[in-house]
């Protein structure tokens, strides 16, 4: 594909089913936004395993060239909604402006959902809430449903679809989600038609997550879609047999393939290599849940970053106070964007010490707060809460040291009916997503690229721009340029 300013790009096609629905047909999800006059060609290769091999196609076929032009925009949104990019910056980009996160960690399980074609629970933990079959019904969410949502097969999705119209509402603006978790805690969630074949994916099951992502970015809500759940992330490599620890498993290769072909065209996606990677003493003799090395997440990486023609960020997620041992080895890395940091205190210290050894190596990282508070209780319903303190100890300490935002996580609660793969109603958090947004919505006030971050004494700063926020215990003074300090309402600064 040939874009107006004369880059190119090769974008990965797919199969799904054809527009009858009697067969299936090759689909390429191409994302026109630049204007200007465009040159597809479309190629079909032949021979074994095309989809994963690394050297080009010497068998190509060209079956049809096509222009596109500038005044064929107004057939189409064009352009979608830009695209999150990760570059010179330590933020998420969108339109040249930071985006901040304050986004759900929880469900994780979000798209064990009743209502996507071959979905099953196939032996994760029990939640007496969840029903006789185990999974999402999100019934609370019917209410938020709109006529013009994109369901399918006579109303199904509505309930899905209804929750992102809510996070449109309450200003959640990403949602923290695994694709595979079938050894993991849920064992509810797969791509496959049969949950542990990786060779097969479920065509219908991925055009319905197709259409709930694309819906979630429509509400202005990313899609932070990690790759496996802990429990899983050795387990291409187990499957195709490989030694633990080495080289780059023929069925992950496929695996990322098609999850950047099926999704790489949403402007609001962050990639993420999996759920505390890394993880060394803690997996006992389960050859699924071994860690990976850093050379092989470093050529994951870099593979998915030449299947992604819009460049969004790739991340990592780690085990609390691991962090140099996952991310050390990557600093540097062009591929890599940043940090999906999973932490139990000291906020602000991890991401200034991150912040800045990324920006030495020559490559800033992006770290956003991913699972804060510990995985027993996490964000606690606000029915059990006078106060939503996590604004306090986490938010406003995250976005002060330049950190990208915060999801808020659930946590186990022992089966309880909010729990992290337990909760059907996401308002059960409301005050937290709504004082969230306010805390963000002033940060995107300030001159974010412009500012910095730094410790002095029991004080948290973050100045630049003329503008200077200062934060001890639970007091925060924000002093504009030309103006005097003054005290901020904390859970409502705007």
């Amino acid at each position: 594909m040939k874009f107006p300013d004369g880059s190119t790009r090769v974008v990965p096609g797919y199969l799904s089913k054809s527009e009858d629905h009697d067969g299936l047909a090759f689909h390429a999800n191409l994302v026109i936004d630049q204007l200007g006059d465009y040159e597809i060609e479309i190629a079909r290769c032949s021979g074994e395993k095309i989809a994963i091999r690394s050297t080009p196609c010497e068998d190509v076929t060209v079956v049809n060239r096509v222009r596109w032009t500038a005044k064929d925009r107004d057939r189409r949104d064009f352009p979608p909604i830009s695209a999150l990019t990760q570059g010179e910056f330590r933020y998420l980009m969108q339109d040249g402006t930071p985006f901040l996160k304050t986004g759900a960690g929880s469900p994780e399980n979000i798209l064990a959902y009743a209502d996507f074609d071959g979905t099953y629970d196939s032996g994760g933990a029990t939640f007496p809430a969840l029903g006789e079959d185990q999974l999402h019904k999100f019934e609370p969410h019917l209410k938020d449903a709109r006529a013009d949502d994109p369901t399918w097969d006579d109303g199904k999705g509505a309930a899905l679809l209804g929750l992102f119209n809510y996070y449109e509402e309450v200003g959640v603006n990403s949602q923290y989600l695994v694709g595979m978790n079938i050894h993991g805690d849920g064992g509810d969630v797969s791509p496959w038609v049969v949950h542990d074949d990786p060779y097969v994916f479920d065509v219908s099951k991925l055009a319905q997550w197709q259409a709930v992502f694309e819906h979630a970015n429509k509400r202005g809500v990313a899609i932070h879609f990690f790759f496996t759940e802990t429990e899983n992330e050795s387990f291409f490599e187990t499957h195709d047999g490989m030694t633990i620890g080495e080289g780059f498993a023929p069925s992950r290769k496929l695996y990322y393939r098609e999850m950047v072909a099926r999704f790489g065209h949403l402007p609001m996606i962050i990639w993420n290599l999996g759920e505390e990677n890394g993880v060394i003493g803690n997996s006992g003799e389960d050859p699924y849940r071994q860690p990976t090395s850093p050379k092989q997440r470093g050529e994951f990486a870099d593979y998915i970053a030449t299947l992604d023609t819009r460049g969004h960020p790739i991340v990592a997620h780690n085990w609390p106070d691991a962090e140099a041992a996952l991310y050390s080895e990557l600093l540097g890395r062009p591929s890599f964007s940043g940090i999906s940091l999973q932490a139990h205190d000291n906020y602000f210290d991890k991401i200034v010490e991150w912040t800045e050894k990324s920006a030495a190596a020559g490559r800033p990282w992006m770290v956003s707060v991913d699972e804060p508070l510990g995985w027993e209780f996490g964000a606690r319903p606000d029915a059990e809460v006078e106060r939503r303190n996590e604004i306090l100890t986490v938010l406003w300490p995250a976005f002060l040291a330049g950190g990208a935002g915060v999801e808020w996580y659930f946590g186990w609660q022992n089966n309880a009916p909010t729990s992290d793969l337990s909760n059907e109603d996401q308002r059960s958090r409301d005050a937290l997503w709504r004082a969230s947004t306010q805390v963000r919505q002033f940060f995107e006030t300030l001159p974010l690229t412009e500012m910095s971050a730094r410790r002095d004494g029991d004080m948290m700063v973050f100045e630049g721009g003329g503008h200077r926020l200062e934060m001890v215990g639970e007091t925060v003074t924000y002093t504009a340029p030309n103006d005097t300090p003054r005290a901020l309402d904390t859970f409502n600064p705007i």
